[in-house]
Formats: C-alpha cells, sequence, structure tokens
C-alpha cells in the first residue's frame, strides 16, 4: 500500500523490492497529496526460506514530485513464517543371505526418501544388528531427494537356531 503523505502530487510511482520475481505492478503510477494505491507484486519461496521457516522481505516506494530528485520511502518489512514438514520414508530390503551357518552374511540396502519440505542434514541409519555403520549414506538430503545405502549383517548360532533373523 503506497499512501502520498506529502503535499505535492508524485508521479512515476513504483516499488522497490529484490525478492520479486518480476517488478511489482502498480495500478496507477500518479498520486495527489493523500491518495493510495495498491502495487502487486510475486516472489517465489526458495528451499532456502523454506528451511529457515520464514520469508524476510522489505521494499520501498518512490516517486517523483513536480520539481527536485526522485523521493523514497523509508523501508516497510513483513516476516511470512513457512510451516515446515520434516519427515522421512525407508525401506529396507534384506538380500539373500551368503549362507546357512553362523558367520555367514546378509546384505540389506536401504532407501530413504525425504517426503518433507525442509532439506534433512546428518541423516544417519540406526539397525543395532548392523556389523558397522551402513555406508553410501548421503548426508544432506533436499525435499524429495532419496538415497540408497546399504549394510551387512553376520549371522550368529541363535539366529541359526531360531531358523529367522528379525531386524528392523
Amino acid at each position: 500500500l503506497v499512501t502520498n503523505t506529502g503535499n505535492v502530487t508524485l508521479t512515476g510511482i513504483a516499488i522497490t523490492d529484490p525478492n520479486l520475481d518480476a517488478p511489482a505492478t502498480c495500478p496507477v503510477t500518479t498520486l495527489a497529496p493523500g491518495a493510495s494505491t495498491t502495487c502487486t507484486g510475486t516472489h517465489t519461496i526458495t528451499q532456502i526460506e523454506v528451511n529457515a521457516g520464514t520469508v524476510n522481505n522489505s521494499a520501498t516506494a518512490g516517486g517523483t514530485p513536480p520539481s527536485g530528485p526522485a523521493i523514497t520511502s523509508p523501508p516497510d518489512t513483513t516476516t511470512t513464517p513457512i510451516a515446515s514438514n520434516a519427515s522421512l520414508t525407508i525401506d529396507k530390503t534384506a538380500g539373500t543371505p551368503s549362507g546357512n551357518t553362523a558367520g555367514s552374511t546378509i546384505a540389506y540396502s536401504f532407501l530413504v526418501t525425504n517426503t518433507g519440505n525442509v532439506t534433512i542434514t546428518s541423516l544417519v541409519i540406526n539397525d543395532p544388528l548392523l556389523d558397522s555403520a551402513a555406508t553410501g549414506v548421503a548426508t544432506t538430503l533436499p525435499p524429495a531427494a532419496t538415497t540408497t545405502c546399504s549394510g551387512t549383517h553376520t549371522i550368529t548360532q541363535a539366529e541359526v537356531d531360531a531358523g529367522t533373523v528379525n531386524n528392523s
């Protein structure tokens, strides 16, 4: 909302807003003293802003009086919150065991998908049966991205005796 708070008519009314995708559109560009106009513009939200949970923005209005240099308003700012939704899915697949005796191994693969709207960092796979940490884990996963990683479990005699390896 641009209002001419001065005592002379201003022409060439324009908005300066570095966040806009294109220059703001003002229905009128000449304002008499006391007159107002509402200009509009669009900003495409970035992943950085989603990750931060907010869009901070500042704009100024400017115009030219009948004589003298152009004038610019003080900046006006807004803070728009963005709801974050951190969410992951995992699909674990077991390979065929290398044998049916204690000491044989089972290879596992893990497909992890970021189903949320924020970038996930420090991603880890927690699987207490793996012999060591899962390998191939992407540490940063943007929204809609996937990563596939793997790990191995060595079959114990107790698992052979039970006839199954239960793992999640």
